[in-house]
């Protein structure tokens, strides 16, 4: 990838990836692959496997994912009419796409490059989302696992990220129904909004977000068209394993120790936690094996 792209002269990228929030610059605006054409013509191709999320009609901050998906129009009258009908769409993996797929496998490996050897000994697996917005749309506020690089392409949106370490903020209780399959179980305080690191992102700057920081978006009073770069880590998985240990716990009425405290019990649910999963993954397969000499499909 062209130095034009993608470029990091004053070292931000190695310097504070997956610990603060910070912005950069890029060359992605302006490219054809982003205009609504092309656009629509690539959620054709990913629709056929099941590669878009929409969502239409009005969204609050502290609403959950599940807000505005029941779909009242179709995935190409959404995109056609993105400056008017207040909705949003996600096109993923388009890193498989014959098209687009190049480009943007190009810009996680040079991400990645970037970030240096932190992030290089610890990364899994990497993937891109198109985000198309209807002018004035919000994007609820939300933490994922994953760690983030955000390219505003075009339009301009307010970016809000907040402090991913501060567990006032998100309680642990919250991060454990996260990583038990609840992704809207962060809720936003509105009497923490000041506390927030406010990103103005215009076509051509970026922000990235690191893992477990809640943020959400306002966008501006045009469409915007951004790419959210995405990738899976293994020190997240280990933590990830934790949570939903402390989770099952609390469940059963045990008040469990905080991940924060870097006690031998955490390594330990971790390590409880890859048995239990991989006993179960043992028994599946003896299962489907069973299944397969019985002739029954398999899905």
């Amino acid at each position: 990838m062209s130095q034009e792209i993608l470029s990091d002269l004053d070292g931000q990228f190695e310097a504070n990836y997956n610990r603060s929030t910070f912005l950069f610059r890029h060359g992605l605006a302006g490219h054809p692959l982003f205009e609504l054409p092309s656009l629509i013509a690539l959620a054709g191709r990913l629709e056929n496997y099941h590669g878009c999320y929409w969502s239409n009609g009005p969204v609050g901050v502290n609403d959950g994912w599940e807000a505005g998906a029941d779909r009242r129009r179709s995935l190409r009258e959404t995109i056609e009419d993105i400056a008017v009908n207040d909705s949003l769409v996600m096109l993923k993996f388009v890193v498989h796409d014959p098209t687009a797929g190049p480009l943007f496998r190009d810009l996680l490996t040079t991400i990645v490059k970037l970030a240096g050897r932190k992030m290089a000994q610890d990364v899994q697996v990497g993937r891109a989302t198109i985000l198309i917005a209807s002018p004035r749309r919000v994007t609820s506020y939300h933490v994922d696992s994953d760690v983030n690089f955000l390219f505003q392409v075009t339009g301009d949106k307010s970016f809000s990220v907040f402090d991913p370490s501060d567990r006032t903020l998100t309680s642990d209780e919250e991060v454990e129904r996260y990583f038990a399959g609840d992704a809207s179980a962060a809720r936003f305080k509105p009497e923490r909004q000041a506390e927030a690191t406010e990103h103005d992102l215009r076509a051509g700057t970026g922000a990235h977000v690191p893992c477990l920081a809640p943020h959400w978006a306002r966008t501006g009073a045009q469409v915007s068209i951004a790419v959210s770069c995405n990738f899976d880590l293994a020190s997240m998985q280990r933590l990830g394993l934790v949570y939903k240990t402390n989770h099952r716990l609390r469940r059963l009425g045990v008040g469990p120790r905080s991940p924060r405290d870097r006690s031998w019990s955490n390594d330990a649910k971790a390590w409880g936690a890859r048995a239990v999963l991989a006993m179960r993954d043992l028994f599946r397969e003896r299962g489907r094996r069973h299944r397969d000499s019985a002739g029954i499909p398999v899905t």
